[in-house]
């Protein structure tokens, strides 16, 4: 269900321009689990991998399968939650009594939805858009870098009570009926606390947890936060389009002479929700 997507018409279908290595990027997702239908039959949902049983069917008609893939909201709480921002795939498929489909056989091939806007994404290729929010008490940012092959961003804070404190640059984003989800890639020793700064007049430097990203055990992972919620309810203004910052703070371990946090990709992701 991963590595699945179709990028070579993504700038022709989304009127954009993006190089090869934020196409590349678009393809690399780590989705956790997936909804499975037959013939319209809602299967269930599933962690991946998994072997679904399919109880009726005919032996000589082909059913239409669907899977979407799904994913852990915030990679710390059991809700599941469907991929709003690929076309729905289907697919006829002969399901003999008996015998098991392999999907693998067969991949799912996933194209980007043209509704599907991306306001905001730093791959980190040859600077970075955060710096930190009082350079005063920290200088630490996202340095541009080299680690296993990718391009990604890196902060190493040295020994016991080093932090960092680091804020994107302004995103502009729907307030009102959207889908909105900001992904991270990441290879991390110690917890990052994710929020978002949207500011108003009264609080022009507010910050909103949406929630945080746990230690990797030298994997590179990729979490997903549905920001939909926060963005509604913290608009103060009354306007459909609000500007927020991804803010991103973390602190040494105790018990390591080093601490890393690497950042592959970041991006948000919007489109109507209806």
């Amino acid at each position: 269900m991963n590595n699945c997507v179709d990028v070579s018409a993504f700038n022709a279908d989304h009127d954009l321009n993006f190089d090869i290595e934020q196409l590349n990027d678009l393809t690399k997702h780590s989705f956790s689990h997936v909804n499975v239908y037959v013939n319209n039959k809602n299967l269930g949902c599933w962690q991946l991998p998994c072997k679904v049983p399919v109880l009726h069917t005919s032996a000589t008609d082909s059913a239409t399968v669907v899977l979407l893939p799904a994913f852990r909201k915030t990679g710390m709480n059991r809700t599941i939650s469907g991929y709003p921002f690929f076309n729905v795939l289907r697919k006829k498929k002969l399901l003999v009594p008996g015998e098991t489909y392999n999907v693998s056989d067969d991949p799912p091939v996933y194209k980007y939805s043209p509704y599907a806007r991306f306001p905001y994404f730093e791959t980190f290729s040859n600077s970075s858009s955060f710096s930190p929010t009082d350079t005063g008490l920290s200088t630490h940012s996202f340095y541009p870098t080299v680690v296993d092959g990718r391009s990604a961003g890196q902060i190493v804070l040295e020994g016991s009570g080093d932090k960092f404190d680091v804020v994107s640059t302004g995103i502009n984003l729907p307030v009102y009926n959207h889908y909105i989800y900001l992904e991270v890639t990441y290879k991390t020793d110690n917890n990052i606390d994710v929020g978002l700064k949207i500011s108003t007049g009264s609080s022009p430097n507010a910050v909103h947890q949406i929630g945080g990203i746990y230690p990797s055990n030298g994997e590179w992972k990729t979490i997903y936060f549905d920001i939909s919620s926060i963005i509604f309810a913290y608009n103060y203004t009354g306007a459909s389009v609000t500007t927020a910052n991804i803010v991103l703070s973390g602190n040494s371990k105790p018990n390591l002479p080093s601490t890393h946090f690497e950042i592959d990709n970041i991006k948000v992701i919007y489109q109507p929700a209806s």
